[in-house]
C-alpha cells in the first residue's frame, strides 16, 4: 500500500460501535465556544522555554475522541500526502475529514501549531462536523 488510501478503506477505519465516544464528540462539537477556538500560546511561566499552543479541555477532547472513533488513523501517511484541499466555506468529505483529522494530529506531535492552525481556520470544526454527520447517517440506517 502507497499510504494513500482510497475513501472506503479509510472510511471503513471509522468505528461505528462506539457510540459513547460519538455521543461525547458531539458534544464536545456543539459545546466549543469562542475561548476554546482562541489558543493561547504560552512558554509555561519559564522563560527559557519556547512557546508552546495552550489548548482548552475540549480541543484536548475532541482530540483523543478523533482517535477513539478510528479518524487517526495509520493507514494515511500523513507525511507523504499532506492536508487535502481546504477552504472555510467548502464541507469536508468523510474520507477528508479522516485525512485531515490524521494529519493536524500527527504532525503536532512534531512541531507545535497544528490543531492550533486547524481550530484558526475552522477546519477542526469542520472536520467534527463531517465525522458527526456521517456517524448520524449510519447510526439511522443501523437503527432502521
Amino acid at each position: 500500500m502507497d499510504g494513500n488510501p482510497d475513501n472506503v478503506q479509510l472510511i471503513n477505519e471509522l468505528d461505528k460501535s462506539k457510540t459513547d465516544a460519538w455521543a461525547e464528540l458531539r458534544s464536545v462539537a456543539e459545546e466549543m465556544t469562542v475561548e476554546d477556538r482562541n489558543v493561547v500560546w504560552t512558554n509555561g511561566g519559564n522563560e527559557h522555554s519556547l512557546n508552546y499552543p495552550a489548548y482548552s479541555e475540549r480541543i484536548d477532547k475532541a482530540t483523543n475522541l478523533l482517535y477513539t472513533v478510528g479518524a487517526i488513523t495509520p493507514l494515511y501517511n500523513w507525511k507523504s500526502n499532506g492536508l487535502p484541499d481546504y477552504l472555510p466555506s467548502m464541507e469536508l468529505s468523510v474520507a477528508d475529514a479522516i485525512r485531515a483529522a490524521t494529519y493536524i494530529v500527527r504532525s503536532e506531535r512534531f512541531g507545535d501549531g497544528a490543531i492550533a492552525k486547524a481550530v484558526e481556520i475552522g477546519l477542526l470544526d469542520s472536520i467534527l462536523h463531517s465525522l458527526i454527520k456521517w456517524y448520524d447517517v449510519k447510526r439511522k440506517s443501523l437503527d432502521a
